[in-house]
């Protein structure tokens, strides 16, 4: 059995919350403006480029929402930790020392009806996953609620088939409109149960999944028909990737998320 130093864990996930909400990995490398770009959507590609680019060499968050903090634990079988009794109290320190020290805004409320702001954006939405070996590994996504407010999960009838599933994506996409911040990332998920199915869409984004490239190239079909572009302005770049991730259900049921993520992806991962 591998002891991790407690610590150690904070340490580390504190400098990763910093680096996504100002240079995430998710967008090193990624530019918003594309060849034959013009108009309105020509200048917004170019003022997110500057963004980025501000950002990173000033340290200062993409975005003024900095967002609900998700993180996705892979827990070696043979790996321990010091200094709390479950991960959550660690993460949730991170958290804290993340938010409060690095000038990133907190948005977390303590109770949905109250609405008194926790202080430090805690707590984090943690999900466990035991997998072989000695190391913990963690995927940190810091979530947007403009986004968030857009997304949707629907339970429709096993007859709707891809096709089905793919109208239900383009009716999500035509409505949130520019709400979420376009161009969007999105996870579609479809399986599992009520429950879980947002799940999977979470896990689609965070992983880059691509389990039905049919289902991912019909809804890039209709893309062309949503409208709008970059921020909801008139324009044809209303996604920049779509990603997918299934699994088993219940006969009578075809459960479908769509996890909407605005243009500042943050997305990042660490291994102890």
């Amino acid at each position: 059995m591998r002891i991790i130093d407690g610590e150690a864990i904070v340490s580390a996930l504190e400098r990763l919350l910093r680096d996504i909400n100002t240079d995430p990995p998710s967008l090193r490398g990624v530019t918003f403006c594309e060849a034959g770009m013009t108009g309105v959507e020509g200048e917004c590609a170019r003022i997110l480029d500057e963004n980025l680019r501000v950002a990173r060499e000033e340290g200062r968050p993409l975005c003024q929402d900095c967002g609900t903090v998700h993180l996705y634990v892979r827990k070696g079988k043979f790996a321990t930790f010091s200094g709390a009794s479950t991960l959550q109290p660690l993460l949730d320190e991170a958290v804290r020392r993340a938010y409060r020290e690095g000038g990133l805004r907190s948005s977390m409320v303590g109770d949905p009806f109250e609405r008194k702001n926790t202080g430090d954006n805690t707590p984090a939405v943690v999900h466990v996953e035991e997998t072989d070996g000695a190391d913990l590994e963690f995927t940190a996504f810091a979530k947007g609620g403009g986004s968030e407010n857009v997304s949707r999960v629907a339970m429709l009838p096993p007859s709707a088939g891809r096709r089905g599933v793919a109208e239900f994506v383009f009716s999500v996409l035509r409505d949130a409109g520019g709400a979420g911040c376009p161009p969007y990332v999105v996870g579609v998920g479809v399986g599992g149960s009520f429950s879980s199915v947002a799940s999977l869409a979470e896990e689609a984004l965070l992983f880059d999944r691509d389990d039905d490239p049919g289902l991912r190239e019909l809804i890039m079909a209709r893309l062309p028909d949503i409208g709008y572009g970059i921020l909801g302005f008139p324009g044809a770049r209303p996604v920049r990737a779509i990603f997918t991730r299934t699994a088993p259900t219940h006969i009578s049921m075809l459960p479908v998320a769509v996890l909407l993520n605005c243009h500042s992806f943050r997305r990042g991962t660490v291994t102890l």
